[in-house]
């Protein structure tokens, strides 16, 4: 393991489908009709098994591998009980999470980052106790990919505590994976009013072609024009993130955010930490988990490693007696 401290001054950060064509094989009698999983390039497929505009969007036929080993958070911890959790067994609790769909547009277009997907709320599935969000290409509106963003805003805000999050990343070049935490009183229809002055936790983030790293981050900074960010990297020495379970956290007490991987202390982050701008992690923030594609942040996305998955297991929210 291995660490790396950024601070810089940025802007914000199975089924098969198949799909037909019209166009009938005329060198044969029987009329074939195309399909993503034929094996044959037809229709208007750039490539074998799809690509173009009738078969733009279609899925593996394998779909997500659901790892079978990795670490496993403890149930409980001493002084500390269990408030808030979600196992994603069968179904999204709308008790719990909302979606965030589309762009980002008009206020918030790329959702801050130049990404490229189209969010909707069909973009996850759920399997054998996960909850499964996939990346894909699927040409809605302008754009050429699509994934799912889910949100706990107007259901649950935490302030301070443990927060355990058992996760599996995606394999694909140019995924990008957050796990975070923002003020309660951001609003994505006037995302300057409180962004980065009300903070932002990043539990983690991941890069889909850096698969034996990721980071946590804090963003802070009075205004837009102050904002800065202080990031730590954290480096595998075992499998790789998109091979087996993770369990990312963090330790969040009264001017103190502590990350982990695995139980494993990686970053602090205190006052201190703030080159002077205010500390604004002392109030209730709400949970935000996506799958990105493309963006500042990672390298351009490679279309033929997508579909790709972020596997989650559960997350768990503990707080001091």
């Amino acid at each position: 393991m291995k660490k790396l401290v950024i601070t810089s001054v940025v802007l914000f950060s199975f089924l098969i489908t198949s799909c037909t064509s019209s166009d009938e094989d005329k060198s044969v009698i029987i009329p074939v009709t195309a399909s993503c999983t034929d094996g044959i390039k037809n229709g208007d497929e750039t490539g074998v098994d799809c690509g173009g505009s009738s078969c733009n969007g279609c899925q593996s036929a394998t779909g997500p591998t659901i790892p079978s080993a990795g670490y496993t958070s403890p149930e409980s911890y001493p002084n500390y009980s269990l408030v808030w959790s979600d196992d994603f067994t069968s179904e999204i609790d709308t008790d719990k999470w909302s979606f965030h769909t589309g762009t980002g547009c008009p206020n918030l277009c790329g959702w801050g980052n130049n990404e490229l997907q189209y969010y909707t709320d069909k973009n996850h599935s759920f399997v054998d106790g996960n909850l499964v969000i996939e990346a894909k290409r699927e040409s809605i509106s302008s754009s050429q990919y699509t994934s799912t963003r889910i949100h706990t805003d107007n259901k649950f805000e935490i302030k301070y505590g443990r927060i355990d999050i058992r996760a599996s990343m995606p394999s694909a070049t140019g995924s990008w994976v957050a796990l975070w935490l923002i003020n309660k009183d951001y609003d994505i229809t006037n995302p300057a009013d409180k962004w980065p002055s009300g903070g932002e936790i990043d539990i983690m983030e991941y890069l889909g072609e850096s698969q034996n790293k990721m980071f946590g981050t804090a963003h802070f900074g009075r205004d837009l024009s102050k904002h800065q960010f202080n990031s730590t990297y954290y480096t595998t020495t075992g499998e790789n993130f998109d091979e087996i379970y993770y369990v990312f956290s963090i330790i969040w007490e009264e001017d103190k955010i502590t990350w982990l991987v695995n139980n494993e202390e990686y970053k602090t982050f205190t006052p201190n930490n703030t080159n002077g701008e205010p500390y604004p992690f002392n109030d209730e923030f709400f949970f935000i988990m996506n799958l990105s594609v493309g963006g500042n942040l990672p390298v351009a996305p490679i279309a033929s490693q997508y579909p790709t998955y972020l596997i989650i297991d559960y997350i768990k929210v503990f707080e001091k007696n």
